[in-house]
């Protein structure tokens, strides 16, 4: 169950950072308010616990690890930067495409180990 919320909550965070840049940016823009970045970055990891991660091979926590500390780092810049707009946009289109690099990455190591644990439940 764990690897499936996992891999439910990363797909739908980079859903909503590589799908709606444009919008968040023109909100951001426009209003002036950084409120909406909540529900872009709203994720489950945070409630996942060290004792479960465990559960889960090296490879694949350095993977989640490195997705989500990407994720931070894309809502650290857009919720205290002082930039300009046009430099915001150009800094989070490079983010954003490392967001969607590291999702591929860590896709493929959780559907590895979905694979594993669903031969060893066959088995």
């Amino acid at each position: 169950r764990l690897l499936v919320i996992l891999r439910q909550d990363s797909s739908r965070i980079t859903d909503r950072v590589v799908n709606r840049e444009r919008e968040y940016l023109q909100i951001l823009s426009m209003k002036r308010t950084r409120e909406h970045f909540n529900a872009v970055f709203k994720s489950n990891f945070n409630t996942i616990t060290i004792a479960q991660l465990m559960l889960l091979s090296e490879e694949l926590v350095i993977n989640i690890e490195d997705f989500y500390n990407t994720v931070d780092e894309l809502k650290w810049y857009l919720t205290h930067t002082q930039d300009m707009p046009a430099t915001i946009e150009d800094k989070v289109h490079g983010m954003v495409k490392e967001v969607r690099t590291k999702y591929n990455q860590l896709e493929l190591y959780l559907n590895a180990e979905l694979e594993t644990h669903e031969e060893r439940d066959v088995a």
